[in-house]
């Protein structure tokens, strides 16, 4: 049952992953967040404060022996307002959403995800080379000779650019 979970975990990971963290993804998680918090924020700050204003007018009409009017104005206020913070929170939480995937497949690939950079089969960190094809897996610096991961891109020792 379990015999290819790792390889099965890693396919479909990769394909949110290359979804997930696209520039098209940064950029719609960017616009849905930019105007889904804000409508969000205002939209429920609006309830309240619709809310506080019907509290305070209806208590303070409680001895005047009359039903003012003035008190339906926030009444009905706090439903276009709750629909907006609504509308906002739903928008925000799908770019939540994004972020969440886009942070999640990178844990996953930190974890689980070691392949070969050329032929994208599962190897062990111990390996030097990749058994399928032979493509070199750990990075060697230029400068400290320190021995880096193959997806690294700057030495974790010294910060010089790798090849």
């Amino acid at each position: 049952m379990f015999r290819n979970l790792r390889e099965t975990i890693i396919t479909l990971n990769g394909d949110v992953n290359n979804v997930a963290n696209c520039e098209k993804a940064k950029n719609l998680r960017k616009k849905l967040l930019s105007i889904g918090l804000p409508m969000a924020i205002i939209g429920f700050l609006g309830v309240f404060i619709c809310f506080a204003a019907f509290v305070i007018i209806g208590f303070s009409s409680v001895g005047g022996g009359g039903f003012p009017a003035g008190i339906l104005i926030p009444f009905i206020l706090t439903i276009p307002c709750g629909v907006v913070g609504s509308i906002g929170a739903m928008i925000a939480g799908y770019g939540f959403r994004i972020v969440i995937t886009g942070y999640s497949t990178n844990l996953i690939n930190e974890t689980v995800g070691n392949s070969c950079p050329s032929c994208g089969k599962t190897i062990d960190s111990e390996m030097d080379f990749c058994s399928n094809c032979g493509t070199k897996i750990k990075k060697e610096c230029s400068n400290c000779n320190h021995i880096n991961s193959s997806n690294s891109k700057f030495c974790e020792k010294c910060g010089t650019k790798l090849d």
